[in-house]
């Protein structure tokens, strides 16, 4: 019995790796095509002008520009987490924390609902590739 033992806790535990699981798979890829489109759309508002934009003064223009290129940045690193089988967590978390903060925080955010909801939409996607992945 203890071999057999032995074996039978090895394929539980190989039986219940989320990671692999197919149920994981579509969620992770779920999470990476989501953050992928925050990504594009943050770079795209880092290098193209916004109704109100021009209006600003030199600070406050720059601050945007740093504003969207942190968002950017961060949404890159959590896009690349899920990109693998092996999600890196230990990126992945504190970007998107990042990322959202840096999206709270920005001056003109009410600006911006279509990225707002892409952002909450993201978000939902991360969460549930954590339920469906994390162990």
């Amino acid at each position: 019995m203890g071999r057999f033992g032995l074996f039978a806790c090895v394929i539980l535990a190989v039986g219940c790796d989320k990671a692999g699981s197919a149920d994981c798979t579509k969620a992770r890829l779920a999470a990476s095509d989501a953050w992928q489109q925050v990504v594009t759309q943050a770079g795209n508002m880092k290098v193209n002008t916004w109704p109100g934009f021009d209006d600003l003064g030199e600070t406050q223009k720059a601050d945007s520009v740093r504003t969207w290129g942190a968002i950017e940045t961060q949404s890159d690193m959590v896009q690349k987490s899920f990109a693998y089988e092996r999600i890196t967590w230990k990126t992945a978390d504190p970007a998107r924390q990042e990322a959202d903060q840096k999206f709270q925080g920005f001056f003109a955010k009410d600006n911006f609902a279509l990225f707002s909801a892409q952002l909450k939409a993201a978000d939902q996607k991360y969460d549930a590739a954590a339920k469906a992945c994390r162990e």
